[in-house]
């Protein structure tokens, strides 16, 4: 089964990871299926030597591509509490567009006390709740 995922789970990282990253993204995974390096331009950098942005945006994008990979078996809603603090307004941007694309082909459900942050996901349903 995990030899099954890894493949699939793996290029759509690297989908949704290019609207963010660029073009040359390429991601390995480890064996526990977590996301080990990163080549970008023709360099390969460790998850650990990334920037915490870096970091935080590779795990949504992991998030988004499980959580669209099971929506078609039925799956389950992504959820994201007050996500991209470390991100900088340009990756803010491209984040959206990842959100937006994912969005497609499940449910994903951000709460946030800075919904500025999340402008660029286009068509979302925003729910703001009374203070």
């Amino acid at each position: 089964a995990h030899h099954r995922y890894v493949t699939p789970f793996r290029e759509r990282i690297d989908q949704l990871g290019r609207i963010v990253f660029g073009p040359t993204l390429e991601v390995e995974l480890d064996d526990e299926l977590r996301v080990a390096r990163r080549t970008l331009d023709g360099v390969t950098v460790g998850f650990e030597q990334l920037s915490t942005g870096a970091q935080e945006q590779l795990g949504i994008i992991s998030r988004l591509a499980c959580a669209t990979i099971v929506a078609r078996d039925g799956g389950a809603p992504v959820i994201f509490d007050d996500a991209l603090g470390w991100t900088d307004p340009r990756r803010l941007e491209r984040m959206g567009a990842a959100i937006a694309v994912a969005g497609r082909d499940c449910q994903i459900i951000v709460l946030t006390c800075t919904p500025g942050r999340y402008a660029s996901v286009g068509s979302a349903t925003v729910i703001q709740l009374p203070a």
